[in-house]
């Protein structure tokens, strides 16, 4: 039993070591001074029993703020690398990845006082083979309170929050519409792109409230 417990450990090391960082990356460490771990997350992603990994890399030599940055993924099963490029986003910070059934969801955040956020759900689709968007996020603050969106991309459900804040007042009004409108096809990874997520973040605008 121990010797197969070994195995196991090796099998899935060396599985999730078959891929480097690319030269001139580093991985986000979120604060090295408190010893939190790199904003990464290893799991088996496309059901083929064997690790992935989800990890944020950012340019080594330069500012932060300045530096490109990728959520980098790792798939065991094709033995290959997908980047998805915080400039689609216009991002700058982001938020510890997740993972729950089978979905993972990567959040970034762009600079400025509005706090635009977006959140992607990422899932494999075993019949494309492909890594689908199943789920996005939208949310910023307004003059007047805070604004979110879930888009539920399987089902086109989709919801508005507004929160509005009370001028002198402690109370905080809260406005939610719901709509449906479902994609013409399925999102994949290999499509993303800043337009793609211009009209996504745009889905229930109507009952935007600033």
């Amino acid at each position: 039993m121990r010797s197969y417990s070994l195995f196991l450990f090796l099998f899935f090391f060396f599985s999730c070591s078959q891929f480097s960082v690319p030269k001139g990356f580093v991985e986000f460490d979120p604060d090295p001074s408190e010893g939190k771990s790199k904003n990464r997350i290893e799991v088996d992603f496309d059901n083929d029993k064997t690790k992935d990994v989800f990890t944020i890399i950012y340019e080594a030599k330069k500012e932060l703020h300045q530096a490109k940055k990728y959520l980098l993924i790792y798939l065991s099963s094709h033995d290959k690398v997908y980047y998805i490029d915080f400039d689609i986003f216009n991002g700058v910070f982001d938020m510890p990845l997740e993972y729950k059934n089978g979905i993972v969801g990567f959040t970034v955040v762009q600079e400025g006082t509005a706090g635009y956020a977006h959140e992607l759900k990422l899932k494999y689709n075993v019949d494309k083979k492909n890594i689908q968007l199943v789920g996005y996020n939208f949310s910023y603050r307004t003059p007047g309170g805070h604004c979110a969106k879930t888009y539920d991309l399987l089902t086109g459900d989709y919801t508005v929050s507004n929160e509005l804040f009370i001028i002198n007042s402690e109370e905080t009004k809260t406005e939610e519409f719901k709509g449906n409108k479902k994609p013409s096809k399925d999102i994949f990874i290999n499509s993303f792109t800043s337009k793609l997520f211009g009209n996504l973040s745009s889905i229930g605008r109507e009952y935007e409230k600033e």
